[in-house]
């Protein structure tokens, strides 16, 4: 072996020596072992997830109890629930490299150590934006937006109604897809089909737009009423739902290209496997507002969350969990019971529900903990990139950001008061919200706010 690799080993050793004396009780206590491991599972800003692995499950499942070092400090004890266990560290600080380690304790003494582990926690994102506000209609009427998709800065989706004054015999046109290609906005009619009660096409109408999902530039699902239409490649293919004559049920979608999933009115919720629509068997009656799918990649596996309220009737509300055909009921301890309206999660580790307040889950088996620290206004819509930039939109222009760190209220900076945003959707330094701007009660023009950080 030669001196240079000699020197890399023995660095190596020394500096497993030095941190295994964080966990030691004394400097010939115990060493590290391959008995215990720890790993990070989740890192955010202020907050890392460790997973503890313990090879010895007789003695994990008996009630074994371990503590956590980091950087020499303990900072987290317990009894090991199983082979493994997750717990979750609240106290870390944005943007900054912890040193872990995990012990196991026999009799309150250390016994087995791991090998320690480095984690860099997430920095915090800006709250500097600089915001461009777009209105179209409320000419001839009320026209509003109700969804919206960023499929890159120079192709940007939102749909609605849009009613124009015009020349022509009625008077107005209507419209229901505005979009952006990235110089300006142009307003569109996407002709969906009316439907019979058997799902047979009877004419093609500019019906009014509740949901659009865009896979990709040349793949963009979107909804409206009992039908929906597939624009692939510049062409665009209609769909019925056997629903009935203007049984306006389906609205949010969500999911990849195999994995589709719809929800709408009365507990409606359909699935897509990539080659037929079949709809779910309805766990309640409530009407479905929005449906959100992640997926695990290091667990292997994916979340589909749906949420379902009668708004403002105090009629309960419902969180859904999809899973291909399957559907079952999640626990709403700690929600309200008038309206929840949206729902978001960056990894299925963290889930947040909005609506009448803004609440947060770490495990879906126990209750919802609300956010207090933003302002008391109806929160009708959230999306983000990650647990560092989470966006809230909501009633009278309202607009929150997430930074990782806190909660900052940037409505101030878009100042459009006289608005209620129903939608939102994030692409990397690119925020657009949509709704409808208003007149006392009555509303007015179709609204999109878009903003980039500065």
């Amino acid at each position: 072996m030669d001196k240079h690799n000699l020197l890399q080993r023995l660095l190596l050793l020394a500096t497993l020596a030095t941190l295994s004396f964080s966990c030691r009780s004394s400097p010939t206590g115990p060493h590290v072992t391959g008995n215990v491991e720890v790993s990070a599972d989740y890192v955010a800003c202020t907050e890392v997830w460790l997973k503890i692995a313990f090879s010895d499950q007789q003695a994990a499942t008996s009630g074994g109890t371990y503590k956590i070092t980091r950087d020499s400090a303990t900072v987290l004890t317990g009894s090991f629930s199983g082979a493994d266990t997750t717990v979750i560290d609240t106290t870390t600080q944005p943007n900054m490299t912890y040193t872990y380690q995990a012990c196991k304790l026999v009799n309150g003494k250390v016994s087995e150590l791991s090998i320690p582990v480095q984690v860099t926690t997430l920095d915090t994102t800006s709250n500097d934006f600089t915001w461009q506000i777009y209105t179209f209609g409320g000419t001839a009427g009320s026209s509003i937006l109700k969804d919206v998709a960023i499929i890159n800065d120079s192709d940007i989706w939102a749909v609605g109604d849009i009613a124009v004054k015009d020349s022509s015999v009625n008077g107005y046109s209507v419209y229901n897809l505005a979009r952006w290609d990235g110089r300006k906005w142009s307003l569109n009619q996407v002709m969906f089909p009316l439907c019979d009660p058997n799902g047979n096409q009877q004419n093609l109408q500019p019906f009014e737009c509740y949901g659009v999902l865009a896979l990709s530039d040349s793949d963009v699902w979107l909804s409206a009423g009992g039908s929906l239409v597939h624009w692939q490649a510049g062409s665009s293919q209609p769909l019925c739902f056997s629903l009935g004559y203007g049984m306006r049920a389906l609205g949010r979608m969500s999911g990849a290209e195999k994995h589709l999933y719809i929800v709408g009115t009365n507990g409606f919720a359909a699935y897509n496997d990539g080659y037929v629509w079949q709809q779910l068997s309805a766990v309640t009656g409530l009407d479905i507002d929005d449906i959100w799918g992640v997926s695990d990649s290091a667990a292997g596996q994916s979340q589909v969350l749906a949420v379902a309220s009668d708004q403002f009737t105090d009629n309960g509300v419902a969180v859904l969990q999809l899973s291909g055909t399957q559907t079952s009921m999640l626990r709403t301890a700690g929600l309200p019971s008038t309206s929840i309206v949206g729902v978001w999660s960056v990894s299925g580790r963290e889930w947040y529900v909005c609506g009448d307040g803004l609440y947060k889950s770490r495990d879906l088996n126990r209750p919802w903990e609300q956010v207090k620290d933003i302002p008391s206004i109806y929160t009708e819509a959230i999306r983000g990139t990650g647990s560092n930039d989470i966006f809230v939109v909501g009633d009278f222009g309202l607009v929150l950001h997430f930074n990782g760190s806190a909660w900052t209220n940037l409505t101030p900076q878009v100042s459009v008061p006289n608005s209620v945003l129903y939608a939102v959707a994030v692409k990397g330094n690119t925020i657009v919200a949509v709704g409808q701007t208003l007149s006392g009660l009555v509303g007015g023009a179709a609204l999109v706010l878009v903003g980039k950080r500065n």
